[in-house]
């Protein structure tokens, strides 16, 4: 996505590493995002259960 592509783009030309190596280090943390993205998905409650409480006091 741009904003991700983007960030790899920037991480590359301050640390002047390859990009593969950054994607590789950025692998981890993106498939934590697609891991929340897909409970989000499967359980709307996870989003909507914090506000919902703070709204009952």
């Amino acid at each position: 996505t741009p904003p991700i592509g983007f960030n790899l783009y920037v991480l590359q030309g301050l640390t002047g590493r390859n990009i593969l190596w950054i994607a590789r280090a950025a692998a981890p943390f993106f498939m934590l995002l697609i891991v929340a993205v897909v409970l989000l998905a499967l359980f709307p409650q996870l989003a909507t259960w914090l506000p919902q409480t703070m709204l009952q006091r």
